[in-house]
């Protein structure tokens, strides 16, 4: 259990532990984030031929909170994301659908590290039926937990875009159903290692009207959108797209086609919506929802932070608001 502090002083620190990134806060008595690092190492970091895997690890969450460590003295340390996969430094499993995500914290990980000891959040995951094929999230359960108003009963669909985007339905706090869309992956490979890309010149500018009429050849006919892609090529030779337009076409078609699948399979036809993503990313989906006749919710963008220090409540690693008043 963390001691009592003040509400200016740290309380736990909370990271986001990915596949490619990890993203550290060190956070307050009432879930405040007072600080944040976004940094590089995530689990791939670590090879897989090493003989030194928690070794490796503490050396990554040294140099990534060890000064917070030194200068707050020990806190409790509660990671979300890929660190509990099997390519992380220790499984933490999943919990089977529905969920109740005010339990979450019952069912943590721990490992010790050098720098103290890793308490890690289970995944979710939907088992198959005859219907439909398994499916996993792991870190998204946390930043669902940070993004669903405590005293909410209703029935939302929570959007997180990214290379694999989870469409979640929730009701209240209860995660009924999820579906994973791999999107950012093959806009990724697509944009840099397919015939598309010969004709497509990479640019951070946003062209919006190339990026709508993507949107409107995805989502009029989702199920086309295999022979769709195709011309972003075309249209590139016959000169209507630009090389610097090509790419926001081809996200266009390939959001499009997904939000007006998932629409009509996996969201609640009339219950809000919220997007948390990348600013980019979530003005692209809102973009598109909005051409679907839907509306997005605004997100919090550190759903993360409040998830952990959620969870932690939940755990013990740190008072609640009740134990501190007491």
């Amino acid at each position: 259990m963390a001691k009592l502090a003040t509400s200016e002083a740290p309380q736990m620190i909370g990271l986001d532990w990915g596949t490619s990134s990890l993203r550290a806060f060190l956070i307050g008595s009432d879930g405040t984030v007072l600080a944040e690092r976004n940094g590089s190492d995530g689990i791939m970091a670590v090879g897989p031929d090493t003989d030194d895997l928690r070794g490796d690890f503490s050396r990554i969450a040294q140099t990534a909170i060890g000064d917070w460590i030194a200068t707050y003295g020990p806190l409790p340390i509660l990671a979300c994301g890929m660190i509990g996969s099997t390519q992380g430094v220790a499984e933490a499993g999943y919990l089977d659908l529905p969920t109740d995500l005010s339990a979450v914290g019952r069912h943590l990980t721990s490992v010790e590290l050098t720098i103290g000891e890793l308490h890690i959040v289970p995944g979710l995951q939907k088992t198959p039926t005859e219907a439909a094929a398994p499916d996993v999230i792991r870190g998204e359960e946390t930043q669902l937990l940070g993004l669903l108003d405590a005293e909410q009963d209703e029935s939302t669909t929570v959007i997180l875009p990214g290379t694999h985007t989870k469409w979640v339905s929730c009701q209240g706090k209860h995660v009924t159903d999820f579906s994973t869309s791999m999107s950012g992956e093959m806009f990724g490979l697509l944009s840099t290692s397919s015939i598309l890309s010969r004709l497509a010149e990479p640019t951070d500018d946003f062209h919006p009207e190339v990026f709508d009429w993507g949107l409107s050849v995805g989502g009029d006919d989702p199920a086309a959108l295999t022979s769709s892609i195709f011309s972003a090529r075309t249209w590139a030779l016959n000169g209507r797209l630009r090389a610097e337009e090509v790419n926001d076409y081809l996200s266009g078609m390939l959001i499009g086609a997904e939000v007006a699948g998932q629409l009509r399979t996996t969201a609640d036809p009339t219950g809000p919506v919220i997007v948390c993503g990348t600013a980019d990313l979530s003005m692209r989906y809102s973009r598109a929802l909005r051409q679907q006749g839907r509306q997005a919710a605004d997100a919090d963008p550190r759903a993360a932070a409040t998830g952990l220090f959620r969870i932690a409540e939940q755990s013990g690693l740190v008072p609640t608001k009740e134990n501190i008043n007491d």
